[in-house]
């Protein structure tokens, strides 16, 4: 702002001039019921834009208008002065052609008190169209993306708060959720090896049914009511189970930092309590019980689902859990694998009273298998162990685990993966990690890629030992009939689909851990799409304006990219067409009979070495540094030697090596189990996980992956691991820290956040601990590579040359600071 334009808003001040836009916006605020005022711009801007009405919008423009210094406040757009501006900016506003989230800083600065200065500059930045600059340009060849859907992976420890949580859980199960399952109740009570038992536990309960009622079950069947009844029929015929029931309605279980309190489950006989608490670890079934038909069944169904995340967070190698739900006399049975949660035909136990003692005595013993536990992994006097065939090898070899793993994945619908170290017996140092996963069954095993890697001389990643296959969702679901998966449509909000930047295509309008250590997929987001138009990995991406609208994104099909072509020593602007035949996704039903109803997944065992340490269990700051380095040197190798794209940067998928020799890296990339070759084609797979605090800018707005979005998820992780573990003592986020907006919320939402705090820098800067005090010039250099010195640049270069210039940099960064912090120590 000039020296003039300063003078003028002084001499012309809003004083009063906006009060009454105040009290509209307040007024308005409390129709929507919003309270906290200095929140409510975001909120209401979301508001305007959901319901299409910009009336608000225009009655700012038109205070704005009514100002003094509106008139004499020279425009920056060749007008005479910004009042022209204001209004072509109403005008735009009127058509429906506008960004109402453009507005929201504004709306900040007036509602926040901001001085005149400020609230004039907010204005200019409004007004004034970013200038124009030749875009950078991308790879021509790219890698398809598979779309986007979120999990509740990302909250933990403290960050479990049910609302937010419970909310996170409804948009991962969403649209994989199957009632009524034909052939459900048949594949898991009728014809087992127990059958016998419970015909002759129903004889010996005789249940009576006078007037269409069960004589014995309590009207009505209020918890204290039906546990008192439940209790009494479990002491006298459910003594012979391997298990029983246990209720926890009052107090939380250990193994959880959530605090959720199941009505009932069911654990091994003899359970019992530490510290008053049963334990997570030892639920094979859970309930719930309802006196009644809920009126909100998707806050019901995410609590259900909360329960069920539990058990798979201290049970994380479990192949599926089983479930019911009691509503007054209505029962409903559910099975919950990693493909998502399917019920069977409800039925009234007052008219059925045998199948439903049946289903509570057959929980009660069934084998370990019956009941989804990994068998796979066995257990002796010295422990756990698997028998592991090692490639090129014709034997198996016995493999020790360590007790607890060092890495899972806080989900449900997700890949589950979950790494534990692992060494030969009478060996003393861990010398493996054994990695269990979920893959899609479309999606290439990451053991081909570790061996693809290692024939191409790939320098930096994990070395494979071994893999092999281990069973399928298509096999534990064999023989049961799905029908349309239930859709919540307070989920769908989160969904990427939803989200998106709108994009221009040719001839149409405007179209968006518990974890450490090795393997693990993140903190994950499990991708859908909606079938909407998509950009190829390899297109260019032009500085799009923070007006650009939002929208949907995802599926395939003509698209323009503006690119640069050298022509003749100067720049010709063309046209790039990618054409593709959409794809069906698990946000759109399948386009024929023949596509299955879920995602199949492949449960796989891995095994690769070394197993290292997390890369926030750092020893010292140089020690960091000198792993950060090394990551990046490994990425470059994997991309140019390997011609494998990652596409899965995350805290989880670092880890700090021991390096015997001077050349070997001190830092790894591990987990490829996104990865793809650069010459491959789309997968096919429905869903592509990918871990949402580190996600890139563009990714989360929809644009496939390039090799530039890995390096800016590395940053990402450079800096959290900075901020939560440089503590002393707290390894938690700060409570108010910028970095808790990067996973909650829509994806749009947390493009915008990290957007901001790429932009106003210093305040990510301003949280880093005493520790790393002297590596603030280092991240903001890294910065200022990654997004450019001017206006935010999220783009991908094309050119080889601009490829290793971002590189060399990146690295020549971290060897600067290197050897700063060397010659310290």
């Amino acid at each position: 702002m000039t020296d003039s334009d300063s003078d003028i808003i002084a001499s012309k001040p809003i004083g009063e001039g906006l009060d009454g836009f105040c009290r509209l916006f307040r007024s308005t605020c409390v129709s929507l019921g919003i309270s906290e005022f200095r929140d409510a711009p975001t909120q209401v801007g979301h508001f305007v834009e959901a319901t299409g009405t910009n009336d608000l919008v225009l009655d700012l423009l038109l205070a704005l208008q009514n100002l003094p210094a509106a008139r004499f406040l020279r425009s920056r757009n060749g007008h005479k002065s910004i009042l022209r501006d204001l209004f072509d900016l109403g005008s735009q506003a009127d058509s429906g052609d506008f960004d109402v989230k453009s507005v929201i800083p504004l709306l900040e600065r007036i509602i926040g008190g901001a001085s005149d200065l400020e609230i004039w500059n907010t204005v200019f930045t409004l007004v004034t169209p970013p200038k124009v600059t030749t875009p950078p340009t991308v790879f021509n060849r790219g890698i398809l993306d598979t779309p986007l859907k979120s999990t509740s992976g990302s909250q933990q420890g403290k960050e479990q708060i049910h609302k937010k949580l419970d909310e996170r859980i409804l948009q991962e199960v969403n649209g994989c959720v199957y009632d009524d399952t034909k052939g459900f109740y048949e594949k898991y009570f009728e014809g087992k090896s127990w059958s016998s038992t419970a015909e002759q536990i129903i004889r010996d309960a005789n249940p009576q049914i006078i007037d269409g009622r069960w004589t014995d079950y309590p009207n009505p069947p209020s918890q204290s009511a039906f546990l008192g009844w439940f209790w009494r029929f479990q002491s006298a015929f459910l003594s012979r189970g391997r298990s029983m029931y246990y209720t926890s309605y009052k107090r939380s279980l250990n193994g959880s930092d959530c605090g959720r309190q199941p009505d009932l489950f069911v654990a091994p006989s003899g359970t019992t309590k530490c510290g008053g608490r049963y334990n997570w670890m030892d639920v094979q079934v859970i309930g719930e019980l309802k006196e009644s038909v809920s009126k909100n069944y998707p806050d019901e169904f995410a609590k259900f689902c909360g329960h069920a995340r539990e058990v798979f967070t201290s049970q994380p190698t479990r192949l599926f859990l089983h479930g019911f739900v009691i509503r007054g006399s209505i029962v409903q049975l559910w099975v919950i694998d990693r493909s998502g949660p399917y019920s069977c035909e409800k039925f009234d136990l007052h008219k059925n009273p045998d199948r439903f003692i049946k289903v509570i005595i057959g929980y009660t013993i069934m084998s370990d298998e019956e009941l989804g536990l990994n068998t796979y992994i066995k257990e002796d006097k010295h422990g756990k162990y698997i028998m592991f065939k090692a490639d090129g090898k014709t034997k198996e070899e016995k493999l020790c685990l360590e007790d607890e793993p060092i890495a899972l994945q806080y989900a449900i619908v997700c890949r589950g993966t979950t790494c534990y170290r692992a060494k030969r017996p009478g060996t003393e140092d861990w010398e493996f990690v054994v990695k269990f996963s979920w893959r899609s069954d479309k999606r290439r095993a990451e053991g081909e890629l570790l061996r693809l890697a290692k024939e191409r001389g790939v320098w930096g990643v994990a070395r494979l030992f071994g893999y092999q296959d281990l069973d399928s969702i298509a096999n534990l679901r064999q023989g049961l009939q799905f029908g349309k998966p239930r859709w919540f449509p307070s989920a769908t909000s989160g969904s990427i689909s939803q989200t998106q930047s709108r994009m221009k295509s040719v001839g149409s309008k405007k179209s968006r851990s518990r974890s450490a250590g090795l393997g693990i997929g993140g903190v994950t987001l499990e991708s859908s799409s909606s079938g909407r138009k998509r950009k190829r990995h390899g297109e260019a991406e032009l500085h799009q304006s923070k007006r650009s609208r939002s929208g949907s994104s995802r599926r395939r099909a003509d698209i323009t990219s503006q690119v640069t072509a050298e022509q003749g020593g100067g720049t010709e602007r063309t046209n790039k067409y990618s054409v593709e035949e959409p794809k069906a996704t698990s946000l759109m039903p399948p386009r024929d009979a023949g596509d299955e109803s879920f995602d199949n997944r492949i449960f796989c065992c891995l095994v690769v070495s070394p197993p290292g340490r997390a890369i926030h269990e750092f020893e010292s700051v140089l020690e960091y540094l000198e792993v950060c380095r090394d990551v990046i040197k490994g990425h470059r190798s994997l991309y140019q030697d390997g011609k494998i794209l990652h596409r899965d940067i995350s805290k989880n998928n670092i880890i700090i090596t021991d390096a015997e020799k001077e050349e070997d890296p001190s830092g790894m990339l591990i987990d490829l189990d996104l990865a793809k070759e650069l010459d491959s084609g789309p997968s096919g797979a429905r869903h592509r996980t990918g871990t949402m605090e580190f996600m890139a800018i563009e990714v989360l707005k929809g644009k496939a992956h390039t090799y530039r979005h890995d390096l800016e998820s590395f940053f990402y992780v450079f800096l959290w691991v900075v901020i939560r573990y440089g503590q002393e003592t707290d390894k938690n986020l700060p409570k108010k820290s910028r970095l808790q907006g990067w996973y909650t919320g829509t994806y749009d939402e947390i493009a915008r956040n990290k957007t901001g705090d790429m932009s106003a820098f210093e305040d990510i800067t301003a949280e880093f601990p005493p520790m790393f005090e002297g590596v603030k010039g280092l991240a903001g250099e890294l910065r200022d590579i990654l997004f450019g010195t001017g206006r935010l640049f999220t783009g991908t270069y094309k050119k080889r040359e601009d490829l290793d210039r971002m590189y060399d940099r990146m690295i020549n960064a971290f060897e600067k600071t290197v050897e700063v912090y060397g010659h310290l120590s």
